[in-house]
């Protein structure tokens, strides 16, 4: 009877545990990172009365006092607006050094940033990192190292710290030293854009003033000339001049002129007719020829004489009847060997103006800023006549483009030709010097020739400065097979304000190519930076702890350490969501792979919070349990009170 009556005490003392237990639980049912307590209930050692054989009779003495388990399950991820609210998604604890400096454990973590800039949760403690160390405090503002390695920072007995985040910091500039570009140069019957050709200027590869390529092709040729009276017919080229009877002036008549060098001359008693005129000039020609090996062609009539040639015919006259003109057959040729052909503009010019020459005085010959060929006339008295004349290996196009180049040109005017331009394509990036500054790298490429199969094009590099002065420039030509892809230089390198930087090309077809596709856009990076300064932090799934920059760089200041135990159930609770280890635990370790490297176990997540893991349910379940459990051991000690009393009674 005695025996029910402990029973029923012990049992309510059990229940009233329970209830207690629960019903923290239910408190902190909305305390992110709380971990429930779950209760274990056992009972005392029994009391045998009899046994009979197999039959055994036992009385229990009642429970123990129960004890408590840490149900480390874990609860739901919810969103926040803070940064530094971190949650753990998998095991683990974060450290944190409480007021008594020491390193406990969490799975609580609402941080902020206290009036220091050191990350504390809202009891003060502080979370623990392994700090990268490179942050230096320089002439009064926070500088970030960039030469610090952070890619191992936590090892297996980590140096635990604290975490100091300033509200400035700067992310130094650093120098570009190399820079990649890519993109294709379209090379096709139409340009894409097009610049004035000048006076380097390869033919072969210039446009005409609608970005059509003319595709000057080696031996095509184009006929001109100056002077009156010589004209391009039949696939040769024929000079005459009419005759007159001499007029009696007391003088006598003197034939003295250069034909392609050969000089005709003779005199004849003043007054002769024209007849004997012609007649002594072909007497002249016909004793040259007799031993010449390149005769003089030519052909008389009784009014005039005419002179022929294939390919040049140059009268130079120093006496009388006999007018200059100079005409010629001008070949281009890429590989150019007299001066008959030409390659470039420049040699063009200087062809057209030597045969200028052979004629006139104060004639000039020249390209201007447009692209146009230009021949000038800078006398004031007489005209000037220039003539071009397309034969069967004539290039239409260059012929079209020469336009009213060959012409009547009056005195103090000029004739020109239609524009000559040259395929181009560019664009520029930036480019950063020692001291941070941004300056402009402008890359201007140029079609410049064709040798063989391959394609040259000029870079023109120039580097400018923010208000556009120029800086420096250089040029390199580029060579390209048929198909388009580089073969020389695959770099080049430019001084940027005394540091090297390389300008990486590319080889074959990545990089900088050269074929008929159209070009989508040109590709370019460079690894400068200028001085970037702090935007935000940001947590890394890993526990980095990052400093965010404005120059679009970011940096790893810290890493938060995940920490496990052998058995996490056997913490000791110190409050507030806050444990400590425990013989029971354990000690705190790392998780490592199999080279040594630390793996955090759980994904670290920023702008979040672990909700507690209390099952309402379960607690509302159980605490209806203990509470009915309290009132049957209260009822019990009333039955064995009521037994008491009636065993007193019976005594009396």
């Amino acid at each position: 009877m005695n025996t029910s009556f402990y029973n029923g005490v012990i049992g309510m003392k059990t229940s009233q545990f329970g209830i207690d237990v629960w019903g923290g639980n239910i408190a902190n049912a909305n305390t992110n990172g709380y971990k429930q307590q779950l209760v274990d209930f056992s009972s005392l050692f029994s009391r045998s009365v009899d046994t009979h054989g197999v039959i055994t009779s036992d009385i229990g003495v009642g429970a123990s006092i129960p004890t408590t388990s840490l149900d480390i399950s874990q609860g739901n991820i919810i969103a926040t607006d803070s940064n530094f609210d971190i949650s753990l998604n998998g095991d683990g604890w974060l450290p944190i050094r409480d007021g008594n400096n020491r390193v406990v454990f969490t799975r609580t973590g609402a941080f902020t940033r206290d009036i220091d800039g050191v990350l504390v949760n809202p009891d003060g403690n502080k979370l623990q990192v392994v700090s990268a160390n490179n942050l230096n405090y320089i002439d009064g503002e926070w500088v970030f190292d960039t030469t610090i390695d952070t890619s191992n920072l936590i090892t297996t007995d980590p140096n635990l710290t604290q975490i100091t985040l300033p509200d400035n910091i700067t992310f130094p500039s650093r120098a570009t030293q190399v820079i990649t570009i890519g993109g294709n140069l379209q090379n096709s019957a139409i340009a894409p854009d097009t610049i004035k050709a000048t006076s380097n200027s390869d033919f072969g590869v210039l446009y005409d003033r609608n970005g059509v390529a003319m595709n000057l092709q080696n031996l095509q040729d184009v006929v001109f000339g100056f002077g009156e009276n010589i004209f391009f017919e039949d696939r040769l080229i024929r000079y005459e001049s009419c005759i007159s009877d001499d007029v009696a002036d007391g003088k006598d008549v003197n034939i003295d002129f250069d034909i392609n060098g050969v000089n005709i001359k003779t005199t004849l008693p003043d007054g002769s007719n024209k007849k004997s005129i012609i007649d002594a000039i072909a007497k002249k020609i016909d004793q040259y020829n007799k031993t010449a090996s390149t005769p003089i062609l030519y052909s008389k009539s009784d009014n005039s004489i005419q002179f022929r040639d294939s390919d040049s015919l140059t009268i130079i006259n120093r006496g009388d009847y006999i007018n200059s003109a100079s005409m010629q057959r001008i070949v281009y040729n890429n590989t150019p060997s007299n001066n008959t052909e030409f390659k470039t503009m420049q040699n063009f010019i200087d062809i057209l103006q030597s045969l200028a020459n052979n004629v006139y005085s104060n004639v000039s010959v020249g390209i201007d800023e447009n692209g146009k060929l230009y021949i000038k006339n800078d006398n004031d008295g007489f005209d000037v006549i220039a003539s071009s004349f397309s034969t069967s290996k004539s290039n239409p196009l260059f012929i079209q483009n020469l336009g009213n180049l060959g012409n009547v040109i009056k005195p103090n005017t000029s004739s020109t030709s239609v524009e000559f331009t040259q395929s181009y394509q560019g664009f520029s990036g930036d480019i950063i010097d020692k001291d941070g500054n941004i300056n402009e790298l402008k890359f201007d490429f140029i079609k410049t020739a064709i040798v063989g199969e391959n394609t040259i094009w000029r870079l023109d590099l120039s580097q400018l400065s923010p208000s556009g002065e120029v800086i420096s420039t250089t040029s390199k030509d580029l060579l390209f097979d048929k198909n388009g892809g580089l073969l020389t230089p695959n770099e080049i390198s430019i001084d940027n304000n005394g540091v090297s930087t390389t300008i990486k090309l590319g080889q074959n077809f990545s990089g900088i190519t050269s074929n008929d596709k159209v070009n989508s856009g040109f590709y370019y990076s460079q690894d400068g930076l200028v001085d970037g300064y702090l935007e935000g932090y940001d947590i890394a799934q890993n526990g980095e702890i990052i400093a965010k920059f404005s120059n679009a760089q970011s940096g790893v200041l810290a890493q938060i350490p995940i920490y496990h135990f052998k058995n996490e159930g056997g913490l000791d609770s110190l409050g507030g969501g806050v444990f400590i280890q425990s013989n029971n635990s354990g000690e705190p370790i790392l998780f490592t792979d199999n080279n040594g490297n630390y793996m955090s176990g759980a994904i670290v997540k920023n702008y979040s919070l672990e909700s507690s893991n209390v099952d309402m349910t379960q607690a509302l379940t159980e605490l209806i349990v203990m509470q009915k459990a309290y009132d049957a051991n209260s009822k019990s000690i009333k039955t064995s009170d009521q037994f008491i009393q009636k065993a007193i009674n019976m005594k009396k």
